[in-house]
């Protein structure tokens, strides 16, 4: 994809201007520097131990082609999408770089704190017994519940590519929380329950409870 095209509805920065650098072609959005490959985006994620900005040099060594990042980059040849916020900006990226795949499928997405992974497996079997092709992501498929989302949109483009008509996946609120699924569109979302956990990270109930009610926003869901 063009590097002109993907930005097109994002209203963002690139230093150098993004009319010399429209053509630039991004195969992939990329957040781990360690993956990067010929023609893709790296995206400088800020993290809690490592700043992801202080990898993009070698990100263009490894063949990127243009960077996502917080502020201009000196010591960057390719150009320097600058955003307000890479969490935001990186998986509406990460969408229109596979062609939005969650709307090529039912998709269903699953939060609470206890008896996602058991609902999100009921619903990929039932929807297997009733003969359609379906697929599921949660804690059983993957490191993390919810995957971030340049690996997020990658999956679902693979189960578009693979057949498959619709999915059912666990949503954290971590993954509500940093941005995961922004992008994503699904045609019913569902809730277990909310229970006291992860304050840790969420900091308080009302910040667990307000992450989780992120995924009944009118930009996520059709059907709740």
């Amino acid at each position: 994809m063009r590097l002109g095209d993907l930005l097109a509805a994002l209203g963002a920065d690139v230093v150098p201007p993004v009319e010399d650098h429209s053509d630039t072609v991004v195969r992939r959005v990329v957040h781990d520097s360690g993956l990067v490959q010929a023609g893709d985006m790296f995206c400088c994620v800020p993290g809690a131990t490592y700043d992801g900005h202080a990898f993009a040099e070698g990100a263009e060594d490894a063949g990127a082609t243009a960077i996502l990042a917080e502020r201009p980059l000196s010591g960057v040849g390719v150009p320097v999408v600058v955003v307000s916020s890479v969490r935001r900006t990186m998986p509406l990226l990460a969408a229109a770089s596979f062609g939005h795949p969650s709307a090529s499928l039912d998709l269903v997405g699953v939060t609470g704190t206890n008896g996602k992974t058991s609902v999100v497996h009921l619903l990929g079997s039932v929807l297997a017994s009733a003969g359609r092709r379906a697929a599921t992501w949660g804690t059983l498929s993957g490191v993390r519940t919810t995957p971030e989302s340049t690996d997020l949109q990658a999956t679902l483009a693979g189960w578009v590519s693979d057949g498959v008509e619709v999915g059912a996946m666990e949503v954290s609120s971590h993954a509500l929380a940093q941005h995961r699924i922004d992008g994503t569109t699904f045609e019913a979302v569902g809730f277990t329950m909310l229970g006291r956990d992860h304050l840790d990270f969420h900091g308080s109930m009302a910040a667990y409870e307000a992450a989780k009610a992120r995924l009944f926003a009118g930009s996520f869901a059709s059907r709740a």
